[in-house]
């Protein structure tokens, strides 16, 4: 994870899956990137044995240890992008203790699902969008499809670094220019859902590849993006048919790379990203309906330890 004095324990999802995990007499180790290291063929890292008896209480450091990671039963990835070099370099070399210890999220499905990329493979449930560096090609694309458009970065998250570009803007290729690096940054580009500014996106928490939960998150008056981190308002949801369909259809893919517990973000029925490092929602499901849903993460958890 990120370091502990980083972390919103009064709502951070990691924090709900480490309390459940102590509930159930487990010990809780903490480990930051800098912590892991190898020596020889051995995995090894630096951690805190913890404890979080209330999130009003936070963590209590027990005792520092050096572990072999070889030595744990699950090791949960719950770094929070941006994924640059430094985060590739670190699933790498979490790689080596796979055989032995069940990590969720896989190390090789977090490596080679990028959470705006990974959506092309999956191309029927998603909005018109192209993938370049090239301001040009933006422009064709924008041309083509007679739209305002939607532009990302590749490795943020929270909707950091998202632009809106509208269709016909006079000064564009300055624009793209500006976030494309002149070319030398890769981006996302999609058709911008007009549905987005009144209904927001909404958030679909999988484990093993079935609903665990979802909700709705709305944008402030004035902001395309809904995310909770620009002020976005939580708020209950249903499933409609197509997304029951597509939930269904990404579902085999998800288990082969690994990917256990995810969340996907959808707009008016087009998925636009799936989060795969650290997704976030069981507080707000919590707060929202009134259900515990990391007992369900844990028990899954442990039933791949034991089976």
């Amino acid at each position: 994870m990120d370091p502990m004095e980083h972390i919103d324990i009064q709502y951070d999802s990691s924090v709900s899956l480490m309390m459940e995990a102590e509930k159930r007499g487990h010990r809780i180790y903490y480990f930051e990137p800098r912590d892991i290291y190898t020596q020889n063929h051995e995995l090894l890292g630096c951690a805190r044995k913890i404890s979080i008896p209330a999130r009003k209480t936070g963590f209590r450091v027990l005792s520092t240890e050096r572990v072999y990671l070889k030595n744990l039963d699950v090791l949960f990835i719950r770094k929070d992008p941006p994924f640059d070099l430094s985060y590739l370099y670190l699933m790498q070399i979490l790689t080596l203790i796979e055989k032995d210890v069940f990590v969720i999220n896989s190390a090789h499905g977090i490596e080679r699902a990028n959470e705006k990329l990974y959506i092309l493979e999956f191309p029927r449930w998603i909005p018109p969008t192209t993938v370049t560096n090239d301001p040009l090609r933006i422009e064709e694309f924008q041309k083509k499809i007679k739209s305002d458009i939607i532009i990302k970065p590749l490795d943020q998250k929270g909707g950091a670094g998202i632009k809106l570009l509208p269709f016909r803007l006079s000064n564009s290729r300055q624009a793209l220019n500006r976030m494309t690096r002149h070319g030398t940054k890769w981006v996302m580009v999609q058709k911008f859902i007009k549905a987005s500014r009144t209904k927001g996106d909404k958030r679909i928490l999988l484990l093993n590849g079935n609903v665990l939960g979802q909700f709705r998150r709305i944008p402030v008056r004035g902001e395309f993006r809904a995310n909770l981190s620009l002020g976005g308002m939580e708020a209950k949801a249903t499933l409609t048919n197509r997304e029951r369909k597509m939930v269904r259809a990404i579902r085999p893919k998800l288990i082969r790379d690994g990917l256990y517990f995810v969340g996907i973000d959808i707009v008016d029925g087009y998925l636009i990203e799936i989060n795969v490092t650290s997704p976030a929602g069981l507080t707000v499901l919590e707060a929202l309906d009134g259900k515990r849903l990391e007992p369900k993460v844990i028990d899954f958890a442990e039933s791949r330890v034991l089976h």
